[in-house]
Parts: structure tokens; sequence; C-alpha cells
């Protein structure tokens, strides 16, 4: 809970009206998914991966007989809903304090509880892991690193072009590369940009290159930096993404003034 004992010292005398945020909010996939959250029905969410057997189309001779049927692959998959909680607590005490830069102070929790509901929400969406713990009830999600089929991933000892491209050929070949964006970190963005060599002319007033289209024969490719990505990249087509990847009843919130 935050009371009055816990403002900084200075902090409800100081005439700046300047707070300064040290912890990074980047949550950039998270931020592209909530628009597609659709109300969880149940703790446990399936869907039906179909891949089209293109063999079930068959060549016929003039007054041939219809071919044998040929079933196509359909995959259950599933996923947990997990339950984020937070509670911003303020004192009514400190509710009434005057600090400035700060013109309510539960809403200002509220305000950064918030941000740590966004932040641990980046971590789950791309990191997570589906488990069910009995004891508690607790489910765990499977983030999208989890998600991604096997015969899609690419795996090496160093980022390379060719790895590169070979992962950007995979959403070729899954039909899904009319729009791609690269989700990496900034450290692995920094060794694709020397994927490359780029001349620079002697009156060119600036230094450093940062790539924000990378085409290829399997289309283009933009970019987002997530720092919640270790030496790691996924590239989704954002138009393609199940609806139900981000269920409504995966956010559980407590927001609480009391008064004393």
């Amino acid at each position: 809970m935050f009371t009055q004992d816990k403002f900084v010292a200075g902090q409800s005398i100081d005439m700046k009206d300047v707070l300064i945020q040290t912890t990074p909010i980047l949550t950039p996939f998270t931020t592209m998914l909530l628009p597609k959250t659709v109300k969880a029905e149940n703790v446990t969410l399936n869907w039906i991966e179909e891949a089209i057997n293109e063999n079930a189309a068959v060549t016929l001779g003039e007054g041939a007989d219809a071919p044998n049927p040929v079933d196509d692959t359909l995959s259950l998959i599933s996923n947990h809903c997990e339950l984020i909680g937070v509670t911003a607590t303020v004192s009514n005490t400190a509710q009434a304090t005057t600090a400035k830069g700060i013109s309510d102070l539960l809403a200002h929790e509220t305000i950064k509880k918030t941000k740590a509901i966004k932040m641990k929400m980046e971590n789950i969406l791309i990191n997570g892991t589906k488990g069910y713990t009995s004891a508690t009830k607790t489910y765990t999600t499977d983030g999208i690193l989890a998600q991604i089929n096997p015969a899609n991933q690419v795996n090496n000892t160093s980022f390379t072009k060719a790895k590169f491209e070979e992962v950007v050929g995979k959403m070729y070949d899954a039909g899904v590369n009319d729009e791609m964006i690269c989700f990496l970190p900034a450290q692995m963005k920094i060794s694709l940009n020397s994927f490359s060599n780029v001349e620079f002319l002697a009156r060119d007033m600036f230094l450093g290159f940062d790539t924000e289209r990378y085409v290829t024969p399997y289309g283009i490719v933009t970019f987002v930096l997530s720092e919640k990505l270790n030496n790691k990249l996924f590239i989704v087509n954002p138009n393609d993404l199940p609806p139900g990847f981000v269920p409504q009843g995966m956010l559980v919130t407590k927001f609480v003034h009391r008064f004393f």
C-alpha cells in the first residue's frame, strides 16, 4: 500500500512538476493483439488448424468415375486463459497530501499498475508456457513462441542473412506473406542491419543505418523492437492471427482506495 511515509523526501514540497519513469514500457506485441480480444467462455480455448491435402485433386480421363475421397488434416489446438492481478491501494492521508506532479495519487497508482499488467502480458504472450497447477488452481498460457509449429522454426548458433530469409520463406510457404511484421530485440536488429553493405558518400551528413523494410522474393518484412525476446525473433501476419489469441478473461484488476 502507498502511505504518506513512502513519498520521496521533498516530493510534496518540490516546485518542479516533473516525474521521471525509469522502467521502460515496451509492449508492442500486446498492443497489436489487444484489438483482437474476444470474450472467453471457458478457461480453455480450442481451435482447429486445417491443412488442405492437394492430392485430393487428380486428373481424370473422359467419362471417368469420381475419384476416391482424400481427407484433409485437422489438428485440435488448445490454450489456457491466464489470470493476472494487481492491487493499487492508497491511504486517505496520502491521497489528501499535495504531491507536486501528481494531481490524483490513486489515479497515478492505478496507471502504474495498469502499465505493470501490460508489461506482464507482453512477457506471457511471447514467452509463456501452458500449464495447470491443481494445488492453486492456476492456469498459465502458451505464448506465441510455444505455439509456432516446429516445422516453421529455424534454429542456428548465429544470426545470418540466409537463416533470416529462411524464416521469411516459411511465411511464404504458408501463404501468409502478404503482410509480415518481425518482432526482434534491438541487438538482433543491429546484426540484421549489417547483412548488406551500405555505401555512404562523403557529402552525407550522418552516420549509421537502420533497416525499416527488408525486401525478399518472399515478400516485404517490417520490424518492431521487443526486448522480451532473448536472442530470438518471430514473424507474424497481423491479419492471420486467431481472434481468440488474447481472451478478455485473461485480465483481472483490483484498484482500492482505503480511508484511514
